[in-house]
């Protein structure tokens, strides 16, 4: 299960480093308004640049192309451009869902903490009960994370890719992504080593603890901001 969940972040960090600005809107109100009859003079309907999770998919020769439905012709790029404008609508919905199970996880971690550290009578038993809710919150978090990546890495490609000169909205949340995405992978690790193979009672198990705690509380609020930056 851990490799599974490692190759599926790797495969994610890939789509990210490559992943481009495009200019979506505008580059697919066009070619949804041109006239039929001219798109026989389009020589090419895939932009340049793509990473190589979009071409593994989307390429002259790729995955999604052995499909008849998604055969590279002006036609269908159109119905592609509709496809990729609803999933990149959901990517944006998703991304609420995931902050909100990041908080959710955040909040039952930081009530483990506590109950840990009391000497109430019982703390022990509600520390469990947390524990169980926090597991539910984290498993939940990287549902939804994973979710809310895909649907951008594997929506259809739009129709020009553009590198922003200076800065952006979209590049503060693509830099804001390479970080939030090595706090999803830095925090699980950390719990593991908590509550997994570390015993409790180990001297370094109060480290890795603030630690865990610290880095759960910058990622929730790097994806916080990654959110934020693209709605103002």
């Amino acid at each position: 299960m851990k490799k599974l969940v490692t190759t599926a972040f790797l495969f994610l960090f890939l789509g990210i480093s490559y992943s481009q600005t495009d200019t979506t809107k505008v580059a697919e109100d066009d070619l949804l308004s041109e006239d039929p009859a001219s798109k026989t003079q389009v020589t090419s309907l895939l932009p340049d640049g793509m990473g190589p999770v979009k071409r593994f998919f989307w390429a002259e020769n790729g995955l999604m192309r052995k499909s008849s439905y998604f055969e590279l012709t002006p036609e269908k790029r159109e119905r592609e451009i509709i496809v990729r404008r609803r999933m990149l609508q959901t990517h944006q919905v998703m991304g609420f869902v995931a902050l909100g199970t990041m908080v959710a996880s955040a909040v039952t971690g930081q009530m483990v903490i506590n109950y840990s550290h009391s000497s109430a009578d019982n703390a022990g038993k509600n520390m469990q009960t947390v524990k169980g809710l926090h597991q539910i919150a984290t498993n939940a978090t990287m549902i939804s994370y994973g979710a809310t990546a895909l649907l951008q890495l594997l929506a259809p490609p739009p129709i020009i890719i553009r590198k922003n000169q200076g800065w952006s909205n979209m590049k503060a949340h693509k830099t804001l992504a390479y970080l939030h995405f090595a706090g999803m992978v830095t925090t699980p690790i950390m719990g593991q080593l908590i509550y997994g193979s570390a015993s409790l009672k180990n001297d370094k198990s109060d480290q890795l603890r603030q630690f865990h705690q610290v880095s759960g509380y910058i990622t929730t609020a790097l994806f916080a901001s990654a959110v934020i930056v693209m709605k103002f």
